[in-house]
């Protein structure tokens, strides 16, 4: 069903590239579920955007069911996303002005011939079906996490697709909700002979696929058992024989015997010192080594906690003035009681155009560029920006296509030594432009309400 050959993925530009997905092949089988597993910063969450039609490889090829997706142009390329693959992210990337059944509802309004009430019903049905028959009219806001990923598996349901791709789809939830969401999407992929395809850092959901793939430095692998390694032990002692015959008193010594026995002594004694040489040598490795894998799992666990501890996000985006708009931003500590403290976000802002991004103007406007905060609970950024670019790419019809990137340097310290982690986020969004004709937009996307300022895009 979904073939990848010679996958590779580069960002950036001259000064600074980074090769995120490498010479990546991989095939995906009709009804499988695959596991997509690797620490954070491996390619993970690119490769699924590769997969699925979200960004264009920088080289080699993507089929889904004989189509060569780097054959389409960009409306194509969203008509069949829209109809044949379904999405799930990490973040519910639900519209928070629209109650759960327009969320739903909405992907059908704008291009599975559904319309209307036909719509509103398919959505209705989806929302009982992941047990929220009940929520139909509440709005993001009013709704627990679990409850709002159940929300996105509905919504990436309605167009009924053949394939579904979810990101780290319980990333941020509790154990008990987690094995909720993991138990709903394994039940639909079994009852609607669904293929599916999740990347997650968790054992226990990588356990319930059928087949587990590993990427690590952008390359994926099969995952296999590991081979233990075993080291042979050297004596720690000499053997000697049980018993010496005495010699008889009639042979007669030759010459240098006594030099000969004494350098066999002392080549026995010298094998001794060596063996015991080597075995302290031997446990000064293995301290060594202990040193340096309680560091390394040290840092791994600074990385998890800097990762899955910490939520950000879009809070907003509002029109400012003549030609300008505000980004709000938010860091949430989703801990339990954990101390994580952040030197302010380093954001910039691109607008694609063609193939490519151009940077456009952004400036902090809330004073704490620069500020190193403790965040218990949410923090909020706010952000001006002027996407004022001509000719930009409209992946979706009248709207921008606009790229957030995040740097920040997160630590369970206010005053860190070594332990430091720099995390780097991504944030996608449709923004609509401000000089956009309202009226016009509704002839194109049918828009169940006024075109929104902004719609969140999942990280690709």
């Amino acid at each position: 069903m979904l073939q990848a050959i010679g996958l590779s993925k580069e960002y950036g530009n001259d000064r600074r590239r980074v090769l995120a997905v490498r010479d990546v092949s991989l095939e995906v089988r009709k009804g499988e579920f695959l596991a997509i597993t690797g620490r954070s910063g491996s390619g993970k969450s690119t490769l699924l955007g590769l997969l699925g039609g979200l960004c264009r490889p920088t080289s080699g090829s993507v089929t889904f069911q004989g189509t060569e997706l780097g054959r389409l142009d960009d409306i194509a390329l969203t008509e069949l996303r829209r109809e044949h693959i379904g999405l799930v992210f990490q973040f519910g990337s639900l519209l928070p002005t629209l109650r759960a059944i327009d969320n739903v509802a909405l992907p059908a309004l704008l291009g599975s011939g559904l319309r209307g009430e036909a719509a509103q019903e398919r959505a209705k049905q989806l929302l009982t079906r992941v047990g929220l028959g009940d929520r139909l009219e509440s709005y993001p806001g009013e709704l627990s996490g679990g409850e709002q990923r159940r929300v996105a598996i509905a919504r990436a349901l309605v167009n009924r697709p053949r394939l579904l791709l979810a990101d780290e789809p319980t990333g941020d939830l509790d154990e008990e909700t987690e094995a909720e969401i993991i138990d709903l999407l394994t039940e639909i992929q079994r009852e609607d002979e669904l293929t599916l395809v999740v990347v997650t850092h968790n054992p226990a959901v990588a356990a319930r696929a059928d087949r587990v793939a590993r990427m690590r430095s952008g390359s994926i692998s099969e995952e296999s058992s590991p081979v233990a390694l075993s080291v042979p032990r050297l004596p720690l002692s000499v053997t000697q024989p049980s018993s010496l015959q005495p010699e008889p008193a009639a042979t007669p010594s030759q010459l240098g015997e006594g030099l000969v026995r004494f350098l066999g002594s002392c080549a026995a004694w010298g094998s001794l010192v060596l063996v015991l040489l080597l075995a302290v040598n031997q446990g000064l490795a293995f301290y060594q080594q202990q040193r340096i894998d309680g560091r390394a799992a040290a840092h791994a666990a600074l990385e998890e906690l800097a990762m899955s501890g910490l939520r950000a996000d879009i809070a907003d985006i509002t029109p400012e003035g003549e030609e300008e708009f505000l980004l709000k931003l938010y860091l949430w500590n989703v801990t339990d009681g954990k101390p994580l403290f952040v030197l302010a976000p380093d954001v910039r802002a691109f607008v694609q155009v063609g193939s490519g991004w151009t940077e456009v103007p952004l400036e902090s406007t809330d004073g704490l560029k620069g500020r190193v905060l403790q965040i218990d609970g949410k923090q909020f950024y706010t952000f001006r920006f002027r996407p004022d670019v001509a000719n930009f790419e409209e992946l979706l019809p009248g709207y921008l296509h606009v790229r957030f990137t995040n740097q920040m340097l997160i630590s369970p310290r206010s005053e860190p030594t070594d332990d430091l982690v720099e995390r780097s986020d991504n944030y996608y969004v449709y923004l609509k432009p401000r000089r956009a004709d309202d009226q016009e937009l509704l002839k194109k996307l049918k828009f169940p309400g006024k075109p929104p300022v902004w719609i969140p895009m999942p990280p690709h």
